[in-house]
C-alpha cells in the first residue's frame, strides 16, 4: 500500500507538470511518460495486493502493468534529458547496449539460468520479459547518471534514474529469493520497493536539469563517466569466479560478455575520436585567439603590441642598421566623409596590401591605429629613403572603392639606427613619429628624416 501511495503521488505531480506550457514539448512528453509509468506501477501494486488477499487471477495483470511501468521509465528519463547528436548520441546508444548486455549476463547467472515454471509468483515468460525491460531501464538510468554533473545538485532525471536502478536491483533480488526457495521479501526486498517508490515521488518535485556548455566534457572526463563500465567489470568478475570454480562457462554468459566487450571497445574508439576532435578544435581556437591578440582585425597586419615585441627582438640580434618609418595617410578623411566608413575600411585594407607587397619578408609593417602605419626596414644601409619614396609612389596609385576612383597619399618620417649604434624601439618610433609630423607640416606626400640637432628632445 505504501508503494502504491508513493507512486500515485508521483503520478499526480508528473501529470501536473506535463500540463505546464513553460517547458519544452519533449520535456512535457517526458513528464507525461513519467505520469503513465507511475500510474501503472501504483495500479500494479494494488492488483498484486488484491492477489495476495485472495484474488490470484489479478497477479498476472499486476505483473503486466509492472512491465509497462518499467518500460516507460527509461523513455521518460531520455525525453527529460538533454539531446545529444553525432558521436555523442552513438556513444550513448553503445553505453546502453553494453550495460544491458552486462546486466542481463548477471541476471542470467543468478536468476534466469535453468529456471522453469513460475518465477516470483508469475509465469516464466512474464518474469523474463520483466527482467529484460528492467535491464534496459537500469542501463538507461546508469548511463543518465554517468552524464550528470554531481556538483550541481540533484535533478529530476537523476533521482528518477536512481529510483529505476534501485527498483531493478530490488526486483532481481526478489526473483532470486524465489529461485532459491526463500520468501520474496528476504534480504530487505520490501524496503527496496518502498525506497524506490519514494525516490520516484521525490523526483516528481525536482527540477529538470538542462545541459551546460561543458556537456561534452562531462561525457568524456566527468567524475561519473566510468559508471557504464561498472556492470561490465562486475560481470567479468562473476564469469571469472564461475570459470575458476566450475572450469566452464554458460554459452549464453560467454556471448553476452563478448557482445558487451565489443560494444565497449567501439565506445572507446568513438571516445578517442571525440577527444581527438576536441584537441583539434581547441588548438584551432588557441591559434585563432593568438592571431586576434596580435593582429589588426581589419587589415590582418600585426598590431602595435606584436610590432613592438618583434621589433625589439630584431634590435637585440641585428648586425646591420635598421630604419623605422611612421606613415600617416593624406587624403583619407575625405574618403570617410564622402563615401562612408566602409569605404574607408576598404582603403585601409588596400593600403596594407600594397605596403606588404613592396616590403621584404624580413621587414615589419603594422597598423598602429586609424590611418597610421609603422614600418621597420632591416639591413637597408643607406637605401631607406628610396624604400620610403617607393612606398609613397605605390600608395598614390588610384584605387577603386565602392565603385568610385580614390587617390590618396602619405607622409613618412624616418629614424635610423646604424650598425653598432644602441637604441630602443620606443625611442626609434618616437623619432620617426616626430619626423612624420614634420613631413606633414612641410606639405604632405613627402619623406623626412629625424634630425637630432633640430629635435633633440625627441631623441
Amino acid at each position: 500500500m505504501i508503494v502504491a501511495s508513493a507512486s500515485g503521488y508521483a503520478a499526480w505531480h508528473y501529470r501536473r507538470r506535463a500540463r505546464q506550457t513553460r517547458d519544452a514539448r519533449p520535456i512535457r512528453i517526458g513528464y507525461a511518460f513519467g505520469a503513465v509509468a507511475c500510474t501503472a506501477w501504483s495500479v500494479s501494486n494494488l492488483l498484486m495486493l488484491a492477489a495476495t488477499a485472495g484474488l490470484p487471477a489479478l497477479n498476472g495483470a499486476g505483473a503486466l502493468l509492472s512491465m509497462v511501468a518499467a518500460a516507460l521509465v527509461p523513455a521518460a528519463v531520455l525525453l527529460a534529458g538533454h539531446r545529444l547528436r553525432g558521436i555523442a548520441a552513438v556513444r550513448r546508444v553503445l553505453d546502453v547496449a553494453a550495460v544491458s548486455g552486462a546486466v542481463f549476463a548477471l541476471a542470467w547467472e543468478y536468476v534466469l539460468s535453468g529456471v522453469t515454471g513460475r518465477i516470483g509468483g508469475v509465469p516464466e515468460g512474464y518474469a523474463i520479459a520483466i527482467v529484460a525491460v528492467l535491464m534496459l531501464g537500469s542501463s538507461v538510468a546508469l548511463v543518465t547518471l554517468s552524464e550528470s554533473a554531481p556538483n550541481r545538485g540533484m535533478s529530476a532525471q537523476q533521482v528518477l534514474a536512481g529510483a529505476a536502478l534501485l527498483q531493478a536491483a530490488t526486483v532481481m533480488l526478489s526473483l532470486r529469493n524465489d529461485v532459491v526457495g526463500g520468501p520474496w521479501y528476504q534480504h530487505g526486498v520490501g524496503a527496496g520497493y518502498v525506497l524506490g517508490a519514494w525516490a520516484t515521488a521525490v523526483s516528481s518535485r525536482l527540477r529538470i536539469s538542462r545541459p551546460g556548455a561543458d556537456v561534452m566534457e562531462r561525457l568524456v572526463f566527468g567524475p561519473w563517466a566510468l559508471l557504464p563500465y561498472l556492470p561490465v567489470v562486475i560481470a567479468v568478475g562473476v564469469a571469472a569466479a564461475r570459470e575458476a570454480r566450475d572450469g566452464r562457462l554458460n554459452p549464453v554468459l560467454v556471448w553476452l560478455l563478448l557482445s558487451s566487450f565489443s560494444l565497449v571497445l567501439i565506445r572507446q574508439f568513438l571516445t578517442l575520436i571525440t577527444v581527438g576532435r576536441m584537441a583539434v578544435v581547441l588548438e584551432a581556437q588557441k591559434l585563432a585567439l593568438s592571431h586576434q591578440a596580435h593582429h589588426d582585425a581589419l587589415t590582418g597586419l600585426p598590431n602595435r603590441v606584436a610590432f613592438r615585441a618583434r621589433a625589439a627582438e630584431i634590435l637585440t640580434r641585428r648586425r646591420a642598421g635598421v630604419c623605422a618609418m611612421m606613415l600617416d595617410l593624406d587624403g583619407f578623411k575625405p574618403v570617410n566623409d564622402t563615401l562612408g566608413h566602409a569605404a574607408g575600411d576598404e582603403v585601409l585594407i588596400v593600403v596594407a596590401q600594397r605596403l606588404t607587397a613592396e616590403l621584404r619578408e624580413s621587414d615589419l609593417v603594422s597598423r598602429f591605429g586609424g590611418d597610421e602605419f609603422a614600418i621597420l626596414v632591416t639591413d637597408v644601409g643607406g637605401g631607406a629613403d628610396a624604400v620610403a619614396k617607393r612606398l609613397l609612389r605605390r600608395l598614390s596609385e588610384p584605387m577603386t572603392v565602392h565603385g568610385a576612383e580614390v587617390t590618396i597619399s602619405g607622409s613618412i618620417g624616418l629614424a635610423a639606427l646604424r650598425s653598432g649604434q644602441a637604441g630602443s624601439i620606443s625611442s626609434l618610433l618616437r623619432q620617426a613619429d616626430t619626423a612624420m609630423y614634420a613631413a606633414k607640416a612641410s606639405g604632405k606626400g613627402v619623406v623626412r628624416w629625424f634630425e637630432p640637432d633640430i629635435w633633440p628632445a625627441s631623441a
